[in-house]
């Protein structure tokens, strides 16, 4: 008996143990590190059935396709939510990401005025 008690006492403090390290994990951060990209040019073709968005620039030799998701904004320079739709053949700045092969649109800000090819790096660091 004294042997099963010592056994469970034993038990029971691993146990006590093991829940501690998983609440200490839970508590730590969590960084992510996106490069975002972005390119100005003049909206040729959206097309959203397929998700995509064609940009030209005179400067630029062949236009440019981007996908965007639902979760993409579409903004006028005051920042105000437009409609997709409305934006062909008006002048954007557009920032993505790189996913894989794809190229994938996070926000795309209509300019007030016709640009040239522009890009840009930055680095977006989020916390969790």
């Amino acid at each position: 008996m004294k042997r099963f008690t010592s056994t469970l006492s034993l038990a029971l403090a691993f146990g006590l143990l093991g829940s501690a390290s998983r609440g200490l994990a839970a508590d730590t951060a969590v960084t992510t590190t996106e490069k975002t990209t972005t390119y100005t040019g003049v909206v040729s073709e959206i097309n959203p059935g397929a998700s995509t968005i064609i940009l030209k620039s005179e400067t630029a030799p062949a236009p440019v396709t981007y996908n965007f998701t639902k979760e993409t904004v579409f903004v006028d320079a005051q920042g105000k939510v437009v409609s997709s739709e409305t934006i062909r053949n008006a002048p954007v700045t557009v920032e993505y990401l790189k996913e894989g092969d794809r190229t994938i649109v996070k926000r795309v800000v209509v300019t007030q005025q016709p640009g040239s090819v522009t890009r840009t790096e930055e680095t977006h660091t989020e916390t969790r």
